[in-house]
């Protein structure tokens, strides 16, 4: 999700420099909905990976006859269609080897270590299109946030008077552990009168289940079984996000919601992090203060590391968080 939504500052600033121009939008059918309401996106086009699905795409790209294809995120599947786009302008910010058949002409080289949404202006200023800032792009209507609303007064929970909990992780080793999760929304709800809604996509309900178990249930409200969009929009009600580096932590940055992001260092399989997975390339970006801040540490719950890294060493405890919370209130 991050890594679609790195792109919506590039395409402002095209739209904004070419207030004419159409710009079409390849993506993975799942984010769509973050789109629908983006007036500086013409279409959404639902992207798959499998060949067959990608040959049905083609005629409607080959009658859009672009005059720029910009690759803001891809693999190799993707490169099956760039033979068959009819323009001579295609680039990317990521290697030859990522998409085989690009020239280093249509690469757009940036430091190793630049963020993502650093990298994908980079490409539109390519085509003297200036930078329009950097903050990312989610609109939401009105229906949206008034369900949204709703849905909180029907869980006796107050708009701006709650926390979102991110449970969950786009995989297991950005998941905080369960027990931390659970002790500190016991501190939220004892030490401040504010509710907690616990979030997370589908796939995450098992976890949620277990945090809810263990709290009291008229403070705490469950949102894993809501959309994608309407996740977003609950999230634009909350007082404080706190959320490990998934998904929730862009749309949080996107809705200017005060953000808690926890990165992992090293996780509970022992796995460290590359640093390209870091809060300089992947965390917030230009974004006041007031309004942000990162955690990096160990998701492991007990001191099993020998590293020299001080970063790597530390875990991510309760404390940690609840003192970024105190900042925030």
């Amino acid at each position: 999700m991050g890594d679609t939504l790195w792109g919506t500052p590039a395409i402002r600033a095209v739209k904004k420099k070419f207030s004419q121009v159409s710009i079409d939008l390849l993506i993975k059918p799942q984010w769509i909905a973050l789109f629908k309401e983006n007036k500086n996106i013409r279409n959404t086009i639902p992207y798959n990976p499998k060949w067959y699905r990608q040959i049905l795409l083609l005629p409607d790209l080959l009658k859009s006859n672009y005059d720029h294809v910009l690759i803001f995120h891809a693999n190799k599947d993707i490169g099956r269609i760039l033979p068959w786009l009819r323009t001579s302008s295609i680039l990317s910010h990521q290697n030859t080897n990522i998409l085989p058949g690009l020239s280093k002409n249509n690469i757009v080289l940036t430091e190793k270590q630049t963020h993502g949404i650093l990298r994908r202006i980079a490409m539109v200023e390519k085509i003297n299109v200036p930078s329009d800032g950097t903050h990312m792009d989610i609109c939401l209507n009105d229906d949206e946030i008034n369900e949204a609303k709703l849905f909180l007064k029907k869980n006796n929970i107050l708009s701006k008077g709650f926390i979102y909990l991110n449970i969950g992780g786009s995989v297991t080793y950005k998941q905080w552990p369960i027990n931390n999760c659970i002790l500190l929304c016991k501190t939220i709800l004892q030490k401040t009168s504010l509710s907690i809604m616990l979030g997370g996509g589908p796939e995450d309900k098992s976890r949620v289940d277990a945090v809810s178990k263990q709290l009291e249930r008229m403070r705490v409200g469950q949102a894993s079984h809501r959309s994608l969009i309407e996740n977003c929009a609950l999230i634009s009600q909350a007082k404080i996000l706190i959320t490990p580096d998934s998904g929730p932590m862009h749309i949080g940055y996107a809705l200017k919601v005060p953000t808690i992001s926890l990165f992992w260092s090293n996780n509970s399989q022992g796995l460290q992090r590359n640093i390209m997975n870091g809060p300089d390339y992947c965390g917030p970006l230009d974004i006041d203060k007031s309004r942000s801040s990162v955690i990096s540490g160990s998701f492991m719950e007990k001191e099993v590391i020998d590293s020299k890294d001080p970063i790597i060493s530390k875990i991510i405890s309760v404390e940690d968080v609840w003192n970024k919370i105190i900042g925030f209130l």
